[in-house]
């Protein structure tokens, strides 16, 4: 067991081990050679540690920000390490969690391999801390022994990876970049929601990256541009409303607000930039090797990725769906506080950019714009309000959801909460 869990914590647990294994096991079923096999592997590698550290890094250059409007709102500040929130989370649940992630993705291969549901889910990092969760749920709100937790747990996460897939695989039609792949991301339940609204109060004619812009300010359709500028002027704003004095003593370290500003904004370009790069290298590797799986060894399947993999066709959509789940996120803080709510919840920053983001590409391809903005807004009140629902159910798990509770968590967390207190609760 120890062996088996070392493995597991280890080795599965790093999706860039895992996309290393589908690129090996799709070639060499095209029988390709090895030297065709080891560079294409390699680069594929490389391209997803780019993507994945680069999002990562971009979503903790985003941290300081919690501390800001925190002050700007006289809110308590929670700890924004993840590093510290994950060993805390882990605990109570760390075996159950590990378990439950490795069988809940064999579960997943099974369907894929002899339903008509074709889906394979390659975002490991996504599916781990979906199994804490699921661990969390069924630990503190069950009275369920050690085996039924990894049982119950690992069918439903082998559901969810397989479903979310599914319904997202329908959603992506008309989602430009998103040939050949679904998405295996958390925020799915808001991309089919975003869609639906979009859908319903839309107009598709109006689409949100073709919106004209003075000839001489071009340059902001460039991704790297317009997010460098945007967070420059977002983290700047929020330092003054802060005050300068405040923000200088307790975030910047005493370095002045301007060059602080401008520094977080270079370092999101610059990430943006290495996701983007990362994207390009990927997916010229690993869809053509994944062919080999889709022919010989799960017929028609397709693979489940990442979000950032369609951040490149969609610069304007990433930005406002940012900035709109954002809004949504503080207003809806505010009425929780407003209602007296007993638990303080703040939006999950690194959340809210990458849902934000994700639920305003949906809202543009299916509805323009308007659709984009909907879609985003949406998925901003679900996240905040979804949090406050979901923090008293997860126990020790709470510290690692109050920074990493993407749109899944906040949806089906507290309905699978409420169904194990009804029917199985302690």
């Amino acid at each position: 067991m120890a062996v088996f869990l070392y493995i597991v914590n280890n080795v599965l647990s790093q999706a860039v081990f895992i996309i290393g294994m589908v690129v090996i096991i799709g070639m060499i079923a095209q029988k390709k050679s090895w030297n065709q096999i080891l560079p294409s592997t390699i680069k594929t590698m490389i391209g997803f540690t780019m993507i994945n550290v680069g999002g990562q890094t971009l979503g903790t250059a985003l941290l300081p920000l919690q501390q800001i409007i925190s002050k700007i709102f006289n809110m308590q500040a929670f700890s924004a390490d993840i590093g510290a929130a994950q060993a805390e989370s882990l605990a109570d649940i760390g075996t159950e969690m590990a378990l439950i992630f490795a069988f809940g993705f064999l579960i997943n291969l099974l369907l894929a391999r002899f339903t008509r549901f074709k889906y394979v889910h390659l975002s490991a990092h996504v599916s781990f801390f979906f199994a804490g969760l699921i661990a969390a749920l069924l630990k503190f709100n069950t009275s369920l022994p050690f085996i039924g937790i990894i049982v119950i747990g690992s069918i439903l996460l082998g559901l969810y990876m397989t479903g979310s897939c599914a319904y997202v695989a329908v959603c992506m039609k008309g989602v430009k970049g998103g040939e050949g792949f679904t998405l295996a991301h958390s925020s799915s339940s808001g991309l089919l929601a975003a869609t639906f609204l979009a859908k319903t109060f839309g107009n598709k004619n109006q689409d949100l990256e073709e919106l004209k812009i003075p000839k001489e300010f071009n340059f902001l359709r460039e991704m790297t541009i317009a997010l460098t500028l945007v967070m420059t002027v977002l983290f700047l704003m929020v330092c003054l409303f802060a005050t300068p004095s405040w923000t200088m003593e307790n975030v910047t370290g005493g370095q002045d607000i301007i060059v602080f500003s401008m520094l977080r904004g270079i370092e999101f370009g610059m990430w943006i930039t290495v996701i983007i790069m990362g994207v390009r290298m990927m997916l010229s590797e690993i869809i053509p090797a994944f062919h080999g799986i889709a022919n010989k060894i799960i017929p028609n399947s397709k693979p489940g990725l990442d979000i950032p993999l369609l951040f490149p066709n969609y610069p304007t959509s990433v930005i406002v769906g940012f900035l709109c789940s954002l809004i949504a996120g503080l207003m809806g803080m505010l009425l929780l506080g407003a209602m007296n709510y007993p638990i303080v919840v703040f939006p999950a920053l690194i959340p809210t950019f990458f849902t934000g983001a994700a639920t305003a590409i949906f809202g543009n391809a299916h509805g323009g714009r308007r659709g984009a903005i909907i879609g985003s807004v949406a998925n901003g009140f679900i996240l905040i309000f979804g949090q406050a629902l979901l923090l008293p159910m997860v126990g020790s798990y709470a510290p690692i959801m109050r920074i990493l509770s993407e749109t899944d968590y906040a949806v089906y967390g507290p309905i699978l909460g409420w169904i194990l207190q009804l029917f199985g609760g302690a």
